[in-house]
């Protein structure tokens, strides 16, 4: 029972969109991942930052501020446990994994996925 307790309190994938310009960019990159080592999610989130250029997401282009802002975006995330991190690998918490089943059978690790068609797949099958 406490375990489904927990479970609800956790965000789910509607609560992305509430989140800042910046974190939602990095929920979207582990919506498609599901899980990634702490190290090439970085990068790959700093290359898809310089590619986009949108200053509203870092507050220069240069490779060590993305950096620092991008794992200040992600230890917020786990702090409000959208992400779990954990030796060395972040995840996405268990209540938007099990969304991500439901919408689709299986997490799809790799295939891009957008907020709204999981929360319409989710309505779908309720």
């Amino acid at each position: 029972m406490m375990v489904n307790i927990l479970f609800a309190e956790l965000p789910g994938v509607k609560d992305i969109l509430s989140l800042p310009k910046l974190e939602r960019l990095i929920m979207e990159y582990f919506l498609k991942h599901i899980s990634a080592g702490e190290i090439i999610s970085v990068i790959e989130i700093r290359e898809e930052i310089k590619r986009l250029r949108d200053p509203e997401l870092v507050p220069e282009f240069d490779d060590v501020i993305i950096e620092l802002t991008v794992n200040r975006a992600m230890a917020r995330l786990v702090g409000n446990k959208f992400l779990v991190h954990e030796s060395g690998c972040y995840n996405l918490n268990e209540r938007i994994r099990e969304e991500i089943k439901r919408a689709y059978g299986e997490l799809r690790p790799g295939f891009s996925k957008d907020i709204y068609e999981i929360l319409e797949k989710i309505e779908k099958n309720r």
